[in-house]
């Protein structure tokens, strides 16, 4: 019986180079199956590193774009920064957490299956 020739990693980076990290398009460029990228990751050191470089280049490439947008002074992307990187100078969405009970009266919850409208 023949064995399974394995996939060389220097393959798989190569591949996961030129697709920038997308593992389902390098898998199909290596040929191999998915699983087999994902199980390299797990054991081979470069192969993650390689996936977690693409990803930091493409946050930074967001981090571009959005820049240019604050700069254009887009209302979405103000907002973004100002909730997100502003937060230490107070620019929080303040939300109430507020709970009650039916028709907005007081919530009334029964323990053990006692009955709340009972006195102990």
């Amino acid at each position: 019986m023949a064995s399974k020739e394995r996939v060389p990693t220097e393959r798989i980076i190569e591949c996961l180079r030129e697709t920038n990290g997308l593992v389902s398009l390098a898998a199909k460029r290596v040929p191999c199956s998915i699983s087999t990228i994902n199980t390299r990751r797990k054991r081979v050191q470069a192969v993650e590193q390689v996936i977690q470089e693409c990803r930091g280049e493409l946050v930074d490439y967001g981090e571009l774009a959005l820049r240019r947008a604050v700069v254009d002074g887009e209302p979405w992307a103000v907002g973004l920064v100002l909730k997100t990187l502003g937060r230490d100078r107070g620019y929080v969405e303040r939300t109430e957490n507020v709970v009650t009970g039916a028709d907005d009266g007081p919530l009334v919850i029964a323990i053990g299956g006692l009955d709340p409208s009972e006195d102990i």
